[in-house]
């Protein structure tokens, strides 16, 4: 990226920083355990298609141990790359960014990596992981590494689309199915470090014997035998481990029906709850367009693949709203799952203080703030509640981000709500 442009960007940043519009990225890991099943091309690919969709992506390339997304793209080798970040030779990691030949679309390479750098250090993750959440674009994509290395794991986990990548062959599945043990039971160690969660969890290895603890989720329930309040915080972490399923090199229709049977075995052995976010057709362009050194969606856009590539971005950008992926049975950790609640019932509509009646509305729900960031991906939503109009942005987005607010909290009268809330930001002299 050139000095003017990054100039350029930079301005643009501290200007929507100044008007409030900054918001985290949605962040997307590809992952899979072994190498060779085709996550770079997958990668590339979804990036390529988000950036299409008109999303400002961003590409990591994390992979520190055989990095080659550059070469997908017909990238020049970067000059600086994330080996440069760790050692502390670059300050941010918008100085690594390399704009790509599709429109909209960043690389952050990993090339050219130290021998080292494979397996950084504790506090070298740690950096790269804060940065990471700080990329200032809608969503970032990280392209792991093969295998089940703590670095690796803790990329997944980082991410609120954590898709895992398996081929039809044996050692394939073998491999995923192992980067799902670990990555399940790496996402329960923070609940862990409870004192009384780990004390139970002592309390159940002790009493194994011979009945030794085969997986995350005969812990869980085995912790529920005898401290159910121990329980809880594990339950909340599995509840939250929700991987999607993709099945890449599909040529049979046995093939196609790899995703459903692995699935299901899945919950049978591992206790997790896969989502099946789709099936990706073997095809003959995908080599051509890795030797032409293009996204497969640019070389080739009609293609079978690119077009389940396109369908599978939408699908994911959409989200549960609209057209979420297919689960594939339920979490089990209960025996017996409690009735399903009633949706409650939001109080009258208050236009009088349209601020104050968002906060109910979310407290109804049972949400709390940083709930409804994830699910908004709007940072202020304690000043909107607040009506802290000082601190909010510019019209525009002031209307988009309360318009969203109310339709997230399923609030039926949307429209009046955020004009009563534009009324009172007007009178406010604002």
């Amino acid at each position: 990226m050139s000095g003017v442009t990054l100039r350029a960007r930079r301005r643009t940043e501290q200007e929507r920083v100044e008007q409030g519009t900054s918001a985290s990225a949605r962040l997307w890991a590809v992952g899979g355990g072994k190498g060779g099943v085709g996550k770079s091309v997958i990668s590339s690919s979804l990036a390529a298609a988000i950036a299409g969709a008109g999303r400002r992506c961003v590409l990591i390339d994390a992979d520190l141990g055989g990095a080659n997304l550059h070469t997908l793209f017909g990238v020049r080798r970067p000059r600086r790359t994330l080996s440069d970040f760790l050692t502390g030779e670059v300050a941010a990691l918008e100085d690594l960014f390399v704009q790509t030949p599709v429109p909209n679309l960043f690389l952050v390479s990993g090339n050219r990596a130290l021998l080292e750098m494979a397996n950084p250090r504790h506090g070298q993750r740690e950096r790269l992981l804060r940065a990471v959440r700080d990329i200032d674009a809608d969503e970032v994509l990280l392209d792991l590494g093969a295998g089940s290395a703590f670095n690796v794991l803790d990329f997944f986990l980082l991410a609120s689309r954590r898709l895992v990548v398996v081929t039809p062959e044996p050692t394939a599945i073998e491999n995923a199915e192992h980067f799902l043990r670990a990555a399940f039971h790496r996402s329960l160690r923070d609940a862990s470090k409870r004192s009384d969660v780990r004390a139970a969890i002592e309390r159940v290895r002790d009493a194994g014997g011979s009945r030794g603890v085969r997986c995350a989720r005969e812990l869980i329930e085995r912790v529920r035998e005898i401290d159910p309040p121990a329980a809880k915080p594990l339950e909340d972490c599995a509840a939250r481990f929700r991987p999607l399923l993709v099945v890449n090199r599909v040529e049979t229709p046995e093939h196609r029906r790899l995703g459903h049977a692995l699935a299901r075995r899945s919950l049978e052995r591992l206790g997790i709850a896969l989502e099946l976010a789709g099936s990706l057709d073997s095809d003959p362009n995908v080599p051509a367009a890795i030797a032409k050194g293009q996204p497969v969606l640019q070389a080739y856009p009609v293609c079978r693949f690119s077009h389940r590539v396109d369908a599978l971005a939408r699908r994911l950008l959409a989200g549960e709203r609209e057209g979420a992926p297919r689960r594939v049975g339920a979490p089990t950790l209960a025996r017996k799952p409690p009735p399903r609640a009633a949706e409650p019932e939001l109080p009258l509509l208050d236009l009088a203080e349209p601020g104050a009646y968002l906060r109910r509305c979310r407290e109804v729900r049972g949400l709390d703030l940083e709930e409804m960031f994830e699910r908004t991906r709007i940072r202020r939503l304690a000043f909107i509640e607040g009506e802290r109009f000082e601190l909010l942005p510019p019209e525009p987005y002031l209307r988009s981000h309360v318009l969203s607010y109310a339709r997230e909290l399923g609030i039926r009268e949307a429209s009046l709500l955020v004009q009563a809330y534009l009324e009172r930001w007007r009178d406010a002299g604002r």
